[in-house]
């Protein structure tokens, strides 16, 4: 099956942008790839895609990479939080100009469509959950704020251009593929622990609460929210929220195995709790979560316990 749209990911060599592209490859649509390799790795990058190594800074490949595109899903963003913190220029550099790069790009290519790769951090501490799209927003990290920022310049872009998009603010995703270096994502860290049979480390005494979604389900996300107009933003999770300490109780249980659990104190730029509200994309796209936690924590540490070293 050939699907006639051509669409560019950025960061397609990334976690959820590797997920991403394969699910596209096989709806039969035409992808391609741009990816610096900075955080990404070239052997997750489905081989039904054309790939271009470079940055989306680069603007000679950028144009390349952008002839014809229908539609751009923008995955290749700094995410690490504690990065952001250690080094905030470095985020506003690459989520906010090198994105802005890429939307002018997109502008003198006639790309007309963006699907972003926005973050649950835009909220920072919320007030109650689950949370709304229309909550307040107080960023407790650069990270956060530069995503934000991004949603606002992509709203600019749309009524001064008319550049299409949506910001899809991710909760907690995991699952196959999550092999972010240094790891600070809690479901692959402690899995590789695991498995490792090295002690377990968590934060807070796990007492935070979350909202995971699994990768599949995102991918998914992007392609209902595809044939929408104008510029929306939609929360993507679970909808429903698991406090640490449980969701480690499930991933030993699945691999049942006994590791020592040490807890490691407080972690700056954690909230407490954030758990997603997703009616909105729910009533405008009738997406909705379609794997279980179980399944996906099956599916994940099975991808872990078989990668390559």
């Amino acid at each position: 099956m050939s699907n006639k749209q051509t669409i560019l990911v950025t960061g397609g060599a990334g976690f959820i942008g590797s997920n991403t592209v394969k699910f596209l490859c096989d709806l039969g649509y035409s992808v391609r790839v741009i990816d610096d390799l900075s955080f990404g790795y070239k052997k997750f990058v489905d081989s039904r895609a054309e790939f271009f190594e470079a940055s989306i800074a680069d603007e000679k490949t950028l144009e390349k990479a952008l002839a014809g595109v229908e539609a751009v899903f923008h995955f290749a963003g700094s995410s690490i939080i504690k990065f952001s913190i250690d080094n905030p220029m470095s985020y506003v550099e690459n989520n906010i100009v090198n994105g802005t790069k890429l939307l002018d790009g997109m502008r003198k290519a006639s790309v007309k469509k963006i699907i972003f790769s926005s973050s649950a951090s835009v909220y920072g501490e919320p007030k109650s959950v689950p949370v709304k799209e229309d909550q307040a927003k107080i960023p407790l990290q650069p990270y956060g704020a530069s995503k934000l920022a991004f949603e606002a310049i992509l709203s600019a872009y749309y009524q001064s251009f008319g550049i299409e998009s949506t910001s899809l603010r991710y909760f907690n995703a995991y699952g196959p593929y999550d092999e972010q270096m240094p790891a600070t994502r809690a479901v692959p860290m402690w899995i590789k622990e695991a498995i490792a049979g090295e002690p377990i480390k968590t934060y807070w005494n796990g007492s935070q609460l979350r909202d995971y979604i699994f990768v599949r389900d995102i991918a998914q996300a992007h392609v209902d929210v595809l044939p929408l107009s104008g510029c929306n933003v939609f929360n993507i999770g679970s909808g429903n929220g698991i406090i640490m300490k449980d969701l480690l109780d499930e991933i030993v249980k699945i691999m049942g195995l006994k590791n020592k659990i040490v807890d490691m104190g407080e972690r700056p730029g954690d909230p407490m709790k954030l758990v997603a509200d997703t009616s909105a994309i729910f009533q405008a796209v009738g997406w909705r979560p379609k794997v279980s936690l179980h399944e996906g924590l099956a599916e994940t540490i099975h991808y872990f316990k078989n990668a390559k070293k």
